[in-house]
């Protein structure tokens, strides 16, 4: 009985300091996103990014280096990094489906931004040129 008390302690321990927390694996390497992004910034023609995706989502987070946790899983409704801080100089998007999350993606370059410094966009969200080698997540006009 001890054994399992103490066993039980360690975990909530451990739970409680973030050391079991869940967390999304965040996908630094998807070449099709990338490579979309990529063509949008040399070309200067705008695109839906949904594009540049190969799986089922209807909206999207965009995050930041030093973006709290409580701010992303507010947003998100759910865990998705581990740290207190979001620490990676890659722009993190948050893709859902139907309310739930489905893919953690970083992109690389920091280049991402949004219109009026908005955090989620419908799948309907157009990538643009913004100039200085920046690309900006916007809604469709109309």
């Amino acid at each position: 009985m001890r054994v399992v008390l103490c066993v039980l302690v360690v975990c909530l321990a451990a739970t409680g300091c973030g050391l079991m927390r869940q967390s999304m694996d965040i996908d630094y390497n998807d070449q099709r996103l990338n490579d979309g992004l990529e063509r949008v910034l040399a070309t200067g023609s705008p695109a839906p990014l949904r594009d540049f995706t190969s799986w089922e989502w209807d909206e999207v987070h965009l995050f930041h280096e030093w973006t709290e946790r409580t701010f992303i899983e507010e947003t998100v409704g759910a865990p998705v990094i581990k740290s207190d801080i979001y620490e990676s100089k890659a722009s993190l998007l948050v893709f859902e489906n139907n309310g739930e999350p489905v893919k953690a993606a970083g992109v690389s370059g920091d280049y991402l931004r949004s219109v009026d410094d908005r955090v989620s966009f419908t799948d309907d969200v157009l990538v643009q040129p913004w100039g200085g080698g920046f690309l900006q997540l916007t809604p469709p006009a109309g």
